[in-house]
């Protein structure tokens, strides 16, 4: 397994977008909590293009929702198709094997796709990971797999999960690249995701990237972590925010100032309350499209 330090692989406009995508995932995810249960992140439903007053389609559950026509909770169970987003499920792993499915496909057509695929830890512990990882080792697929590693399976802490927390060591079991990354390190998780992509696009198989992160928050708004964490080691996961850090080595590179990432920030908080405020007001469902994309 490969250990990576920070470095630097993109380019300025690259890295300020990335700052943007950032700022827009806090945007809405400090939206809704505030306003409704809250479930999955997502992030990467947004670099996927997905935009906040679609978000909040779902978060309100009307009628011209994208994701599952105002049919789950937001963010536990969906899809887009148009920007390729696969279902999104809510039992954990199981959209492992789904994802080396759709790798398979993309390299039987010779599309030259690239597969993504995130989970926390707690995924790694179930069988459908094994099924999963494994058979995209076997077929060399192009896939790559991202562990969140938060060390937390909602309140089971990683130590009663596994007796090596470091889930990038697996890798080697399967005969595939495994990399352990800083998950709050943008540049270097940016640099190792990069890696990962052009490695299967040359058809080198898939990578298992281990991403250390920090929770900040319990695990749903349902959850109440302090029952299970100490204040100390909430106090200690804050000085680990991505986006100060982020902020930080933009400031260094002369890139962004301090005033500028504020402005990003504020303008991302603006357009989440005003897309919500618009989606509030959009039609709800009607009942006699119940059944509409459920039967065949």
């Amino acid at each position: 397994m490969a250990t990576t330090t920070r470095n630097q692989t993109g380019t300025k406009e690259e890295y300020l977008q990335l700052h943007r995508w950032m700022c827009m995932a806090k945007a809405l995810d400090d939206r809704m909590h505030i306003l409704v249960k809250h479930y999955r992140g997502l992030a990467n439903s947004i670099v996927r293009g997905l935009t906040m007053k679609e978000w909040m389609l779902a978060v309100f559950a009307k009628a011209g929702d994208p994701l599952s026509a105002g049919r789950n909770i937001p963010g536990g169970c969906y899809s887009y198709r148009a920007l390729k987003i696969a279902p999104v499920s809510q039992v954990v792993a199981s959209w492992v094997p789904k994802a080396s499915g759709i790798a398979y496909a993309a390299k039987l057509r010779g599309e030259g796709t690239v597969v993504l695929c995130t989970f926390g830890d707690g995924a790694t512990s179930q069988g459908d990971f094994h099924e999963g990882v494994n058979f995209a080792a076997v077929h060399r697929l192009p896939v790559v797999f991202v562990c969140e590693n938060n060390s937390y399976a909602i309140s089971v802490p990683i130590r009663l999960q596994m007796a090596n927390p470091d889930v990038g060591d697996r890798a080697a079991g399967y005969g595939m690249t495994g990399v352990t990354v800083d998950g709050t390190d943008v540049p270097a998780s940016y640099a190792v995701c990069r890696e990962a992509v052009d490695r299967a696009r040359r058809g080198e198989g898939p990578t298992l990237i281990d991403a250390k992160i920090w929770r900040m928050n319990s695990h749903t708004s349902e959850d109440n972590h302090l029952k299970y964490r100490t204040k100390e080691e909430i106090a200690d996961a804050s000085e680990h925010d991505p986006i100060v850090r982020f902020v930080a080595w933009l400031i260094d590179q002369r890139w962004i100032t301090a005033e500028d990432a504020a402005k990003v920030q504020a303008a991302a908080d603006t357009e989440a309350s005003d897309a919500a405020d618009w989606a509030e007001q959009q039609p709800d469902p009607v009942a006699e499209d119940a059944l509409t994309n459920v039967f065949a």
